[in-house]
């Protein structure tokens, strides 16, 4: 499927660039992009930040690996695997050049953001056609601080997922359906609504649901499957496949999803009022980005209409995986990291409005000024570009993160942990970064149980009684205890009693709802 395009942003003259290859130039631009979106990262002071959150867990869970522990058995997580395991081999790696885990993992994901910029351009690049395009999308993504805050504080499971998405989505354009579904499902496996991934491919490889006899559509179906049989014939080796199934499907369809879930109206409020408090003033790209998505679909329908269904087909699959996850977010949108799946599309279609914006512009030049519409055309996408890089570089330039850094929270987990000896046991709930900090094993796996997990833990595993995981937890005595963002969970109050008779807090500045246990 080796298409011609035509680059407009270096003259007038058509330059055919087959996809089927990458340009040197090319390669020239994707590594440059590679070099500034990371270096632009470690403005953010990836290694300074704290650890906690989320990405906290993830970290933990990357560490139990390397422990000889099981994700979904000795830790409880309701994603999918991959990101964890990807982490596991950074730490591995960093170890063999005496890094501290924390360092590796975030040095890991700097170099990710990276790649996943450079991806950016590239699918910009062959489905939009214009290099410009590709520079200005994969730079736009990171216009506000949040994004780089979230994608560098550690283990972030929607980062690879839009990587191997990115990576299908040119599979998709090269026809090469076996790999497609391969890299579609190790995006699912990553966070499970990248199967969005798989299901665009399934619709281009199958020319909407109307050609198998080529047979693109099967064996996309059996590359997806290849992954999905390496999981399951692993898992259930290693004795966790009932686990796998439970916590990562099970508990989202049938406690997290209606816990979850808000009426439509709620949802699209809330889904409004995070992405405007992240973006500010800059809300104006992201509705650039919806409005550049409606014109790209306008266009592809006319291009159907004037030259037939099937006419450069593949140029459809840039809207189905931004179309899903729009639809997802009305249901089912949290925080700042859900806005991480929207990223490439924001890039994309943002700077897709611009070109189109620039075309438009052009037409209205009166006829008198000859040289003028193509000077629009060529300086306006230049001009918008050059504002881009300036909104990008000047918060990442002025980015300070203030005192409290983590070799500070070190310093504060290291004086926590002169209270422990080797054999005693620690419990944390919520509280995961002095675990991860310390490389200690957490008392049982029950690191976070919000949105209902306690019950469904203490249905599947202790008869229905919640009280019964809490007299488990009491008479193994753990010696620490930390209890934090206990804010969505069912049982609440059970925790906090528990730690009221039995543990004082400790005096932290950092590392706040830190218990030791009362002298027996």
């Amino acid at each position: 499927m080796a298409t011609q395009i035509t680059d407009t942003t270096t003259s007038k003259t058509n330059f055919p660039i087959y996809l089927n290859k990458i340009a040197a130039n090319d390669r020239v631009v994707l590594f440059g992009i590679f070099i500034f979106v990371a270096l632009l990262m470690l403005f953010y002071r990836p290694f300074s930040q704290l650890e906690g959150g989320d990405s906290a867990i993830y970290d933990y869970i990357a560490q139990a690996i390397l422990r000889g522990q099981l994700p979904y058995r000795d830790v409880v997580d309701i994603k999918g695997p991959m990101s964890v395991y990807l982490s596991a081999i950074s730490l591995v790696i960093g170890r063999l050049f005496g890094l501290h885990d924390v360092i590796s993992i975030r040095l890991f994901h700097v170099l990710m953001t990276g790649l996943c910029a450079a991806l950016i351009y590239r699918v910009a690049v062959v489905y939009l056609r214009r290099r410009i395009v590709g520079v200005m999308a994969a730079i736009l993504p990171f216009i506000t601080p949040a994004i780089p805050e979230v994608l560098i504080g550690g283990t972030q499971p929607k980062l690879p997922m839009i990587i191997f998405g990115l990576l299908t989505l040119l599979l998709i354009e090269r026809d090469r359906p076996f790999l497609s579904g391969v890299f579609g499902m190790l995006a699912c496996l990553c966070w499970q609504p990248g199967l969005m991934y798989v299901g665009t491919a399934f619709l281009i490889f199958s020319k909407y649901l109307t050609s198998w006899r080529d047979w693109r559509a099967l064996k996309l179906i059996a590359g997806a499957l290849l992954p999905v049989a390496v999981v399951v014939v692993y898992f259930y080796a290693v004795g966790i496949l009932s686990d796998f199934w439970d916590y990562a499907f099970v508990y989202n369809y049938s406690v997290f999803g209606p816990e979850a879930k808000k009426p439509l109206a709620d949802a699209g409020s809330h889904l409004w009022k995070i992405t405007s408090r992240i973006y500010g003033k800059k809300m104006i790209f992201i509705l650039m980005a919806f409005g550049g998505l409606v014109i790209y679909i306008a266009e592809r329908l006319y291009v159907k209409y004037q030259k037939g269904w099937s006419f450069e087909l593949f140029r459809d699959a840039i809207i189905f995986p931004a179309a899903v996850y729009l639809a997802f977010a009305f249901i089912n949108f949290q925080a700042v990291p859900d806005l991480i799946p929207f990223l490439p599309f924001i890039g994309l279609f943002g700077a897709w409005l611009v070109i189109k914006a620039a075309e438009w512009l052009s037409f209205l030049v009166p006829v008198k000024w000859a040289s003028l519409p193509s000077q629009v055309e060529r300086w306006m996408p230049i001009s918008a570009l050059a504002g881009i890089i300036v909104l990008v570089l000047l918060p990442g330039l002025g980015y300070r993160l203030g005192e409290v850094t983590l070799a500070k929270q070190i310093e504060e987990v290291n004086e926590i942990a002169a209270h422990l000896q080797p054999e005693d046991k620690v419990y944390t709930h919520g509280t995961i970064g002095m675990l991860v900090l310390m490389n200690r094993p957490n008392m049982n796996a029950y690191v976070f149980l919000d949105w209902n997990m306690d019950s469904f833990i203490a249905k599947r595993k202790y008869g229905g009684s919640f009280a019964a995981v809490i007299e488990e937890m009491e008479a193994q005595k753990p010696k620490l205890v930390g209890i934090s963002r206990l804010r969505a969970v069912t049982h609440s109050e059970k925790f906090e009693n528990w730690v009221r008779a039995h543990y004082d807090e400790l005096p932290l500045r950092i590392n706040k709802g830190v218990y030791l246990r009362k002298p027996d």
